[in-house]
């Protein structure tokens, strides 16, 4: 009804200033005002088309859905956690996930009110657990195109640099080049950042991909492999718990990338930036530091001597 009111009220309009044009363009200066009349009548449709265009189509906030709703609909926020200390690990003692990425989903679950569920994954399966609804968020990924590509990051809450943690009693290398040598077998976790950038620029080494962090680990001990590539803070924490490891940071990083949370993509903004701000106040407020110390994360350069 309303369309049609809009378009008949035009039409009108538009054949009384057609009558309009034929006198002006007969008429002294009159070219110059035959013109401006056309030049409102092409503003005139531009705006109605405008106009049909909002009426015509839904609204987007309407079609995009509301995780922080179903979240709360369900009483329970689902974390998908993998090993990747100290950022995310399981207690040996307990069998319960902690970590810097798990304080932080705790204190959201208690800001959203409902209860915090811890969902078993593997590195090479946690977008895919994502995408399928296995869990709401996908806790300690690194933020890589193409991962955003496919799911929607928080902002980080901390950074990852790849490090080498090698035996030093098997490597002497204390550079990356001098570690890329064929004979040299580095393991990684097989789909991870760390496997990808490590594939990028490894020449002569041999990458051995095993499925976790305490596989890559126990590949190292047993000497399955002389070395391992993994985040900075995982190899300090390693390197301080094990004394025939060294740690090898290149100097032109391999890898620097932002850890964060992910979601599904086709939620609403406010989904993402109210996760983005629970993750700034636990950086900016100090906490993010406390559970750092908390997780034994030290300084990394005192072990590469």
């Amino acid at each position: 009804m309303i369309l049609v009111t809009v378009i008949g009220t035009c039409s009108a309009t538009v054949q009384a200033r057609d009558t309009d044009a034929n006198y002006l363009r007969y008429s002294p200066g009159g070219r110059g005002r035959v013109m401006a009349t056309i030049m409102r009548k092409v503003s005139l449709v531009v705006g109605l088309l405008f106009v049909f265009a909002v009426l015509a189509s839904p609204s987007v906030a309407q079609e995009r859905k509301s995780l922080i709703k179903e979240i709360q609909q369900k009483g329970e926020l689902r974390v998908g956690y993998a090993t990747a200390d100290p950022h995310s690990s399981k207690d040996s003692a307990t069998g319960q996930w902690k970590g810097d990425a798990v304080d932080i989903m705790e204190e959201w679950a208690k800001e959203l009110g409902v209860k915090h569920v811890a969902v078993d994954t593997s590195w090479d399966a946690m977008i895919a657990g994502l995408q399928a609804g296995k869990y709401d968020v996908a806790a300690a990924l690194n933020r890589r195109p193409a991962r955003a590509l496919v799911v929607t990051f928080s902002t980080p809450f901390t950074y990852d640099m790849g490090t080498f943690a090698v035996n030093r009693a098997k490597i002497k290398a204390r550079t990356f080049e001098e570690l890329d040598k064929k004979g040299v077998k580095v393991a990684v976790m097989m789909g991870t950042a760390e496997d990808k950038s490590l594939s990028r620029v490894a020449k002569n080494l041999e990458i051995l991909r095993l499925p976790d962090q305490n596989e890559i680990r126990i590949a190292v001990q047993s000497g399955r492999a002389q070395g391992l590539f993994d985040d900075i803070s995982g190899n300090a924490k390693f390197a301080q718990e094990n004394k025939t490891i060294r740690l090898i940071i290149p100097d032109v990083p391999i890898m620097l990338e932002g850890i964060a949370f992910a979601i599904r993509q086709g939620y609403t903004h406010e989904d993402i930036q109210a996760l983005d701000i629970m993750v700034e106040d636990f950086v900016n407020t100090g906490k993010e530091k406390a559970a750092q110390t908390k997780y034994g994360v030290v300084d990394a350069q005192q072990f590469t001597k």
